[in-house]
């Protein structure tokens, strides 16, 4: 055989080991579970714009209509996160199963979203089943982002491009475009918005402002301000504590000078972590031995449910002080994930603020105490109740209510 011919096998034979390996590295894998299968759930929920005759808050907000009046029942939000649906297919297809149930059995008006809901490389494929999957339920859904969407620079949808993909959907409630602050700063991160839900009488009993607090990207000139390594977790930043004021302020006047009002993140607040302590040998997974810090039993902070079994992994540091401005404008509630083997709920009586994790969705972890969902009831006449739910649907723990 001639040297050419040789040379050309051999170029041959790299140019197919390059293809296949480019097919395995970039191959998008799917979900391994019937979306076809899914059907719509019937509800009543319509997205009213500001100017609807139903409508006296002056914002967008859903509302549950029947014959043409705003009902009087309860309207019911089902709260997940962590639901890391990723490239691995049997655990994945569980997790949905799980979801798919869930969803089934409570037939929510509203579902939201706490982050983490995808992760793993080669995703695009998965952003926009989770999309189809999601409007196939007939369900408005309003996430907000966590750690891992985007975490990657390399094979992985960013997290700009998830959001753009997930608010392109009708029943989606996620927003893409930058806000500004009044002074023409723009709020950090990916997926600020605010969903409102109205009452009987067509204002707002309960708004959410869901917050991006889930990069990992923390800018290199920050690294020295608030002396942190340079892989520590970004906060909720000035600006965007700056636009929920703003915000805040704008819809309580146009809500008649009241907006009861809650936010959700993703990685628990600062004052979670400064409020407890845990002991060295703290075993992930198992209820710890847990304690309040000096600082928490001096701000009067109350266990209400629920137990730690790791660490709270919230931002070293802070920026904005989101809780400041939330507890300033009587915010009641802040919902997060991020730890999933964790389930505390915390109440400051003097702030009147609850501080609580999100029941697990994700099958990873196999800590059924920690795993389930909750659910919000807002009363059209005003108030609320929240409860968690064990995997099996059974009541799990009365939270809160008002």
């Amino acid at each position: 055989m001639s040297k050419g011919k040789l040379a050309a096998i051999i170029c041959i034979c790299a140019l197919i080991v390059i293809v296949i390996v480019c097919g395995v590295v970039f191959y998008q894998v799917p979900f391994d579970y019937d979306i076809g299968s899914i059907h719509a759930v019937e509800n009543d929920v319509v997205l009213l714009t500001a100017d609807d005759p139903l409508n006296n808050s002056g914002s967008p907000a859903l509302a549950k209509v029947k014959d043409g009046v705003i009902s009087s029942e309860d309207f019911r939000i089902l709260f997940l996160t962590d639901v890391h649906l990723c490239e691995q297919k049997a655990p994945t297809r569980r997790t949905i199963e799980r979801m798919v149930t869930w969803i089934y059995t409570e037939k929510p008006d509203l579902i939201i979203l706490g982050g983490d809901t995808l992760n793993g490389l080669n995703d695009r494929v998965r952003v926009e089943q989770f999309r189809t999957m999601m409007d196939k339920f007939g369900i408005y859904w309003a996430p907000v982002l966590g750690n891992h969407e985007g975490d990657r620079p390399f094979l992985m949808t960013s997290r700009e491009e998830v959001v753009k993909i997930w608010s392109a959907s009708p029943l989606c409630l996620m927003e893409s475009d930058v806000k500004k602050t009044s002074d023409g700063r723009t709020v950090d991160g990916y997926g600020n918005y605010v969903v409102s839900v109205l009452g009987a009488d067509g204002y707002i009993k309960d708004a959410f402002f869901m917050l991006d607090n889930g990069s990992k990207l923390m800018k290199k000139s920050d690294y020295e301000k608030w002396e942190v390594e340079k892989k520590a977790d970004t906060a909720i930043s000035a600006a965007q504590v700056d636009w929920y004021k703003e915000t805040y302020a704008d819809m309580k006047g146009k809500n008649g000078g009241e907006l009861t009002h809650m936010c959700v993140i993703h990685k628990p607040l600062q004052e979670l972590g400064e409020a407890v302590t845990l002991p060295a040998d703290t075993e992930y997974g198992k209820p710890a031995a847990w304690a309040f810090s000096a600082k928490g039993v001096e701000e009067g902070w109350e266990v209400v449910d629920g137990t730690l079994r790791d660490s709270i992994h919230c931002p070293p540091y802070t920026d904005g002080k989101l809780y400041d401005a939330l507890t300033a404008n009587h915010a009641k509630a802040v919902f997060f994930g991020h730890d999933h083997v964790n389930d505390l709920t915390l109440y400051h009586p003097t702030d009147d603020i609850y501080l609580t994790y999100i029941r697990l969705t994700t099958v990873y972890e196999n800590v059924p105490d920690a795993e389930g969902y909750n659910i919000l009831s807002i009363h059209a006449t005003g108030g609320y109740r929240y409860r968690a739910y064990k995997t099996n649907g059974a009541l799990d723990a009365e939270l809160f209510d008002e």
